[in-house]
């Protein structure tokens, strides 16, 4: 008998292949930058079949940002064919030894002519992962994105036959927050191994990085979610509430004059709905576009007591 081996609780296990999917545009080469560069400061190394991702201009530059050890990190740039070229990726993962994360974006490009729809066509071509990642004691992850209905949730929005999500042996889905759009849920939201609604938040930052011109994002880790990928997804995430959240803010300033900064964030908070960290970041963006102030008060010693906000003369967008 063997325990599970964790190398993230509750998202991801070695010795497994897992699935992780998600919408473009919710960051998922983001996240796995952020996994692939704390497995290679663990000592272990790093394997990525990309066939979509430039390595020069996104691979390797979110890999940089997230502090990977760049000579653990490899990419294979020949196009692999599953399941035929299961025996060439374990003599590479061999050959390298100590390979502790496989990386295949998406897998549904590696299928060959194999029909996507089709339960025997996908379980035979993806199968035999689940073998490799137990014999390399590693974990492989398949990229898969999702299609664009999501009225029956996050499975159903997995789009082709079952089998890409009953082979696998979790199922790992991101998510776009409802009320904050740089906030990512990632979720289990099937497995055999871990609980179902086991999930993480992230946050994405943008960070400098030596060379480049761009900052380069970053998936910032936050701790346990509080929320259900599976109710985000069936729910699109809108920036509705933001948005209003932002129009409020200057409608209040420019009728009423200088706000002290939070008992603003409060009354915003009440009248939208948003939690006051949300509205506190919409304040923060207002600010960066130039359209309010931040102004401190002081007192007779020159000691900041508080905050208040203002209305500058930029026009509204």
């Amino acid at each position: 008998m063997r325990s599970i081996e964790w190398l993230e609780r509750p998202l991801w296990q070695g010795c497994a292949f897992q699935l992780l999917a998600g919408a473009k545009g919710t960051g998922k080469g983001t996240y796995l930058a952020g996994l692939a560069a704390r497995i290679s400061r663990s000592g272990a190394n790093v394997l990525f079949v990309s066939s979509e991702d430039s390595v020069e201009i996104d691979l390797k530059p979110r890999l940089v940002a997230a502090g990977a050890d760049i000579a653990r990190c490899y990419v294979l740039k020949r196009h692999v064919r599953l399941p035929d070229d299961i025996e060439e990726l374990r003599e590479l993962a061999l050959e390298l030894g100590g390979v502790g994360l496989l990386v295949i974006d998406p897998v549904a490009n590696h299928i060959g002519t194999r029909n996507s729809n089709s339960d025997a066509e996908v379980r035979d071509a993806i199968a035999p992962l689940n073998g490799l990642a137990d014999e390399l004691g590693c974990l492989i992850i398949g990229v898969r994105h999702p299609g664009k209905s999501r009225d029956g949730g996050a499975l159903a929005s997995i789009l082709g036959s079952v089998a890409w999500v009953d082979t696998p042996r979790a199922v790992v889905m991101i998510a776009v927050d409802d009320e904050d759009p740089l906030v990512r849920h990632i979720q289990v939201v099937v497995g055999n191994r871990s609980l179902n609604g086991s999930g993480q938040a992230f946050r994405l930052d943008a960070v400098p990085v030596q060379g480049l011109t761009e900052p380069i994002t970053v998936a910032v880790p936050l701790g346990e979610s509080t929320k259900s990928v599976d109710d985000l997804i069936a729910s699109p995430a809108s920036d509705s509430k933001t948005g209003a959240a932002r129009s409020l803010i200057l409608d209040v300033l420019e009728s009423e004059g200088e706000q002290e900064s939070d008992e603003l964030d409060a009354r915003i908070a009440r009248e939208t709905g948003l939690a006051v960290k949300t509205v506190r970041n919409a304040r923060g963006a207002l600010a960066k576009a130039g359209l309010i102030r931040n102004v401190p008060v002081r007192d007779e010693s020159g000691a900041v007591q508080r905050w208040c906000v203002r209305r500058t003369e930029a026009r509204r967008p």
